[in-house]
């Protein structure tokens, strides 16, 4: 197949697989940069996965995207968890047969006045699981992408520590780097990606939070809700499951509750497979 298309004047348009594979790129050298002995990357700790914490009530922001809705039907499946709310302009979908609905909440708002509009959510919450996160081609433009994947999650963590939350889990991204340079353009947004995760991951960090844990995914396994440039790279960097990383992060969650993690972590891809297979699911 050919990998270029024209556009409606017959010219050739390089520049939606050049900022794939720039993207895809970043992925490789981070992954290969990390080594064992960077403070900024943790490794899971042991025996985080544990089933005997008390009843918990969580929030759950970007409940309708790929990590976020796998979030939600885990929280709500799980004896662990009393009560999940849901913050977002729509509610999330749920599957038939869902179990837990009945400690659901699901609370619509406009995501520009999330402060004041879901203060009261927060409030009371053991924990809030953030998976916020968009596309440039679905935004529209890097004003809006950057709106969504770093001034809400700005906007959450900072009504979280007024709620006096004190767990925060964030869905990152593999090369998130706030001091990464980098611009509006297009052909480089694989670069603006990296550094507006960096800067969403120090909006989290700097609240304070008893626990911030901050996940950062590689190449994602959305089954059959893959895009394009995933399903090819996937055979050949790896990837790890969208379930999977709900599942972590709610294991991680519920260590802190039971007095088995705390202050801030970062959990780079190899600690996300190797949390994957600790909870009884084979890494990739």
């Amino acid at each position: 197949h050919c990998l270029v298309q024209r556009n409606k004047n017959g010219n050739f348009m390089w520049e939606g697989m050049a900022r794939s594979l720039l993207r895809c790129i970043l992925i490789v050298w981070s992954a290969i940069s990390i080594s064992a002995d960077d403070p900024d990357s943790c490794t899971w700790p042991e025996k985080a996965i544990t089933t005997n914490t008390n009843t918990m009530s969580a929030l759950v922001l970007g409940g309708t995207g790929a990590v976020g809705h796998h979030i939600v039907q885990q929280l709500l499946s799980s004896d662990q968890w009393s009560k999940v709310i849901t913050v977002g302009r729509r509610e999330v979908p749920l599957p038939t047969g869902q179990l837990g609905t009945s400690k659901l909440q699901q609370i619509t708002i406009n995501m520009d006045n999330l402060t004041t509009e879901a203060a009261d959510a927060f409030k009371g919450v053991d924990a809030v699981f953030c998976a916020l996160g968009t596309t440039r081609s679905d935004a529209g433009s890097a004003e809006i992408f950057k709106k969504v994947d770093h001034d809400y999650v700005a906007a959450a963590a900072a009504a979280a520590k007024t709620a006096g939350v004190p767990y925060f889990g964030l869905v990152s991204a593999q090369g998130a780097n706030a001091a990464i340079p980098a611009n509006d353009w297009k052909l480089f947004h694989g670069l603006l990606y990296s550094k507006t995760k960096g800067l969403a991951e120090n909006a989290v960090t700097s609240q304070g939070f008893a626990r911030a844990a901050i996940f950062r995914p590689g190449m994602l396994d959305r089954g059959d809700k893959a895009r394009g440039i995933e399903k090819i790279f996937m055979p050949i960097m790896g990837s790890i499951r969208v379930s999977d990383v709900a599942k972590v992060m709610i294991a991680d969650a519920e260590a802190f509750k039971a007095g088995k993690a705390s202050g801030t972590a970062v959990f780079e891809m190899k600690a996300l497979q190797q949390a994957a297979a600790a909870a009884g699911r084979s890494p990739q």
